[in-house]
C-alpha cells in the first residue's frame, strides 16, 4: 500500500508539471499571437501616417526634414500590448551594400575607430562583400533582365560575419549603416559620421552643416557650399561635381521599425520594412520581415 501511494503521488506530481507547462505554452502562445497582430497594427498605422504626410506636403517638400525620423514615433497601447513604430530615413546611413571601401573607411573613422584599424574593417567588409555578391540574373524570355536579388548584405547584423569583426565595433557601426535606399545621403538627416563621407566634407564641414540645418532644410548644394567654413568651402568646390551625384535633400526611402511587447511576457513581436516614398500619398511597402 505504500508503494502505491508513493507512485499515486509521483504521478501526481508529473501531472501537475505537465499541466502548469501546457498552461505556459497556451498562455506564451496568445501572448505571440497578440503581440504580432499588434505589430501589424502598427505597421499599418505608420503606413497611414506616412501617406497622410504625402498627401499634405510642405512647398518644399512632404519630408522636408532635419530629423532623421520622418515622423513622430508612433507609441501606443492596445490591449495589454506596447506597439512602437518608427519610419527613419534611408539616407541619414551609409549603404552598406553600395558604399566605396573609401567610404567606409572615412565612416569607421568618423565614428571613433582607430584610423588603422578603420581601414581593415573597410577592407574585410569590401572582400565580404565581393564574395558573397548575390550572381546577376540572366535575361528573360522577353531579353529583359529580372530585378536582380538583395546584396551581399541583406541586412545590417549580417557585419557580424565579416571575419574580425567585434560585438563592440558592431554596436558602435551599425546605427550608421543601412542596406535600404540608394547610397545617397542626406545633409539634412545624417549625422556628422555619415556627412563626412561626402566628397571634400571634412569634420569642420560636417559640424557646421548639422548646425546650419538647425535653420530649417537645405534644398541645393548651393546652400551646402554656403554653410561651409571657408576651407571646408574650397575642398567641396574642387570636387562639386561629385557632390551633386551624391548628395540629396529629401528622403525617398524609409527603414521602418515595429515591435510589440505583452505585458507580463519576454515575448517580443518585431518587423521591419522599407516604406518607398514615391508620389502623392504613397508610400509603398517593402521587404516586410517579421520576427
Amino acid at each position: 500500500m505504500l508503494w502505491v501511494l508513493v507512485l499515486a503521488s509521483a504521478l501526481a506530481v508529473e501531472l501537475h508539471g505537465t499541466v502548469r507547462a501546457d498552461q505556459r505554452a497556451v498562455a506564451n502562445a496568445r501572448a505571440e499571437a497578440r503581440a504580432r497582430w499588434a505589430a501589424r497594427g502598427g505597421l499599418a498605422v505608420l503606413a497611414e501616417r506616412l501617406r497622410e504626410r504625402l498627401a499634405n506636403p510642405s512647398p518644399a517638400g512632404a519630408f522636408a526634414v532635419t530629423d532623421p525620423l520622418l515622423i513622430p514615433a508612433v507609441e501606443y497601447r492596445l490591449e495589454g500590448v506596447a506597439v512602437r513604430a518608427t519610419a527613419h530615413d534611408a539616407r541619414a546611413r551609409v549603404q552598406l551594400n553600395l558604399a566605396p571601401e573609401a567610404d567606409l573607411h572615412t565612416l569607421f573613422s568618423a565614428a571613433g575607430v582607430e584610423p588603422g584599424r578603420a581601414g581593415v574593417l573597410a577592407a574585410r567588409v569590401a572582400q565580404w562583400r565581393a564574395a558573397h555578391a548575390p550572381p546577376p540574373l540572366a535575361p528573360d524570355s522577353s531579353g529583359r533582365r529580372l530585378r536582380p536579388p538583395p546584396g551581399a548584405f541583406a541586412q545590417v547584423g549580417d557585419l557580424r560575419r565579416v571575419p574580425g569583426v567585434t560585438q563592440a565595433e558592431y554596436e558602435r557601426l551599425a546605427p550608421l549603416l543601412s542596406v535600404a535606399g540608394d547610397g545617397l545621403v542626406n545633409v539634412n538627416t545624417a549625422p556628422a559620421a555619415v556627412l563626412r563621407t561626402l566628397p571634400g566634407i571634412d569634420a569642420e564641414g560636417a559640424r557646421a552643416l548639422v548646425a546650419r540645418r538647425r535653420a530649417g532644410p537645405m534644398l541645393s548644394q548651393y546652400e551646402v557650399l554656403g554653410a561651409l567654413p571657408t576651407a571646408s568651402r574650397l575642398a567641396v568646390q574642387d570636387r562639386f561635381t561629385e557632390l551633386q551625384t551624391r548628395a540629396a535633400y529629401l528622403p525617398r526611402a524609409a527603414e521602418v521599425e515595429v515591435s510589440a511587447a505583452p505585458d507580463g511576457s519576454p515575448l517580443r513581436a518585431r518587423i521591419r520594412a522599407v516604406a518607398v516614398l514615391s508620389g502623392r500619398e504613397r508610400a509603398a511597402l517593402v521587404g516586410v520581415v517579421e520576427r
